[in-house]
């Protein structure tokens, strides 16, 4: 492990333990530092472990409003998608030795990144949920937003169904017991919506990192 991520990893620790201690002016200023890590190379941490962490501590960055700029705001609420997702992935591809508890954790950070800043990753999901279909007029916009808004708790819930799996009562998480007795009060979840819930996250995690690569996404 080289210096600079070695320093990273340790600056990244510092932050999240900051942030939980309540020490806001001295997380802010470690955060600025890992943001302009990020903004320098996007993918420094693509390959480590501490990815995920990199994705929880741009949460923070967006909850403190460091960057005051909404555009820049919803490009890091995709890189922290794009990062606890890898994670994720990684963390999948280790099966049978997959670390339940480790999962548990990654699937509810990207349960607060869906449910924090839903409104962020509408766009993004419209581009291609109607991308054989696109608005002509207001009217058809405001429609198709309000289709994809409806399908991101089921991209939420879809990561709940996969906790409940290792976890039936979700390790009796107060905010993920009551976010799964919500989506299931509001809207009747089939099969068939778990199954588009895991397709639409691969679809976004592609786009997002396609972006990222072309160094197309603001942040």
């Amino acid at each position: 492990m080289n210096l600079q991520i070695e320093k990273l990893r340790a600056t990244i620790s510092e932050a999240i333990e900051l942030g939980q201690n309540g020490k806001i002016r001295a997380g802010k200023q470690a955060l600025k530092s890992i943001y302009q890590e990020i903004k320098n190379d996007p993918f420094v941490l693509w390959e480590n472990s501490f990815v995920s962490q990199l994705g929880k501590s741009i949460i923070m960055m967006i909850h403190w409003d460091l960057i005051d700029e909404e555009e820049e705001n919803i490009g890091l609420a995709h890189l922290a998608y794009l990062y606890i997702s890898k994670a994720i992935e990684k963390e999948e591809s280790l099966q049978p030795e997959t670390d339940s508890c480790e999962l548990f954790r990654l699937r509810k950070d990207r349960i607060i990144v869906m449910k924090s800043f839903d409104d962020f990753f509408v766009d993004s999901l419209q581009d291609f949920y109607f991308s054989d279909n696109k608005a002509d007029n207001l009217d058809s916009h405001n429609q198709q937003r309000k289709i994809v808004l409806a399908r991101i708790p089921f991209m939420q819930f879809s990561d709940i169904y996969k906790i409940e799996q290792d976890y039936p009562n979700l390790r009796d998480d107060e905010f993920l017991l009551d976010l799964a007795n919500y989506i299931e009060h509001e809207q009747e979840f089939t099969d068939e919506n778990l199954k588009e819930a895991f397709l639409l996250h691969k679809i976004l995690f592609k786009h997002t990192f396609e972006k990222l690569k072309k160094k197309e996404l603001i942040y």
